[in-house]
């Protein structure tokens, strides 16, 4: 992973690197010819960001793992998405599994999902260890993002190149000028392939940091004015120049709070926002139950709509979790609710945030 690491780094500074020249008396080998290969076909696929809160996050609301962990699952089974990227799918243990994300990874199986999967040398985020082997400290990171995808519609794509088509890297890799708490938050990536061919495409999950201060708030802008350029690196490195690339992620950032935000860093470098699609759902609703205005802590008995004035005539709510695509064009989006009435479902009522869903087309 420090290779790709270090790889990334260096075509981000657009270092030249020369071949190595052959030994004396050796021939230099000349690599065949290669067919043109035939134009990938759009395809269009179902994308879904969901934070699911982590293990203790609803403990002081009386919502604890063990009640909210069935019903993440449902929320995720029955969304039909083809590749969801999670936040808050920690490393922290449970009485069901080691991690919080083993745990959702073994509760959405029955639902056809998969987590990408990639070496341990492709995690910056492993725990270190001795030379004997044994652990020898804690992860590096904060673990927060993962990655699945229906294994019915989608697989893993075999790169051109040969390497790994999926890892772990930190915020810090993608760009500079983040304080230590935002760089050592973890970003899962993979390289996806719909089965019935197509595009091979770039999938993202990340989380960025929710404190609310200056020093947050540059990082945030940092990450969202680096990733276009990181994606690109990336496809380079791959061996896929111009792959499309759809983003899965808590920014923690709206447009009305943070005009200049994450958010509008990635659309101001090329990404679109899919809730700029042409068909939209539950767009009065939040994609999270926190206010500080109207007194929610997270887990309220009923989400709160948003009103209807003269400056907002479409009631659109406050947004911190997006799906964005670059070479993609969105279809549909929703903000996933499951209510009775004008409550909560409880048998979906499972974290603080909405999934939040939308429909790509790639290519």
């Amino acid at each position: 992973m420090r290779g790709l690491r270090l790889a990334v780094a260096g075509v981000l500074a657009a270092a030249v690197v020369l071949p190595a020249a052959p030994a004396a008396g050796v021939e230099p080998a000349v690599a065949p010819a290669m067919e043109a290969a035939a134009p990938a076909l759009p395809a269009t696929l179902t994308f879904a960001s969901f934070n699911i809160c982590k293990v203790n996050c609803g403990d002081e609301a009386g919502f604890p793992w063990s009640l909210r962990r069935e019903r993440v699952a449902r929320v995720i089974a029955t969304s039909n998405a083809d590749v969801i990227g999670l936040q808050e799918a920690t490393n922290n243990s449970t009485q069901w599994a080691k991690r919080q994300v083993d745990d959702v990874e073994q509760l959405i199986a029955p639902a056809g999902y998969e987590k990408v999967s990639f070496p341990l040398s492709g995690n910056a985020c492993r725990r270190p260890r001795s030379s004997s082997g044994k652990l020898a400290g804690p992860s590096p990171c904060d673990n927060t993002s993962a990655l699945f995808y229906r294994s019915s519609t989608i697989q893993q794509a075999t790169l051109p190149t040969g390497g790994a088509s999926a890892g772990i890297v930190q915020l810090g890799d993608i760009a500079p000028g983040q304080d230590a708490r935002s760089a050592s938050r973890s970003v899962m990536w993979s390289y996806l392939q719909p089965r019935s061919g197509g595009t091979p495409f770039l999938a993202i999950a990340l989380h960025t940091d929710s404190a609310k201060d200056d020093v947050a708030e540059a990082s945030r802008v940092a990450v969202g004015r680096g990733l276009t350029g990181w994606v690109a690196a990336m496809n380079n490195l791959a061996g896929l120049p111009g792959a499309p690339a759809v983003l899965m992620a808590d920014l923690n950032s709206f447009a009305k709070r943070q005009p200049q935000g994450a958010q509008r860093q990635l659309t101001d470098t090329g990404w679109v926002d899919a809730f700029s699609a042409p068909q939209r759902a539950n767009v009065r609703y939040s994609t999270v139950n926190h206010s500080a205005t109207y007194g929610l802590t997270g887990f309220p008995s009923a989400p709160r709509l948003q009103k209807i004035t003269k400056r907002n005539a479409l009631g659109e709510a406050p947004r911190i979790d997006y799906v964005m695509g670059l070479g993609a064009a969105p279809v549909s989006y929703e903000t996933v609710m499951h209510l009775n009435g004008r409550a909560f479902n409880p048998d979906f009522q499972a974290s603080d945030h909405q999934m939040v869903k939308a429909v790509m087309t790639l290519g």
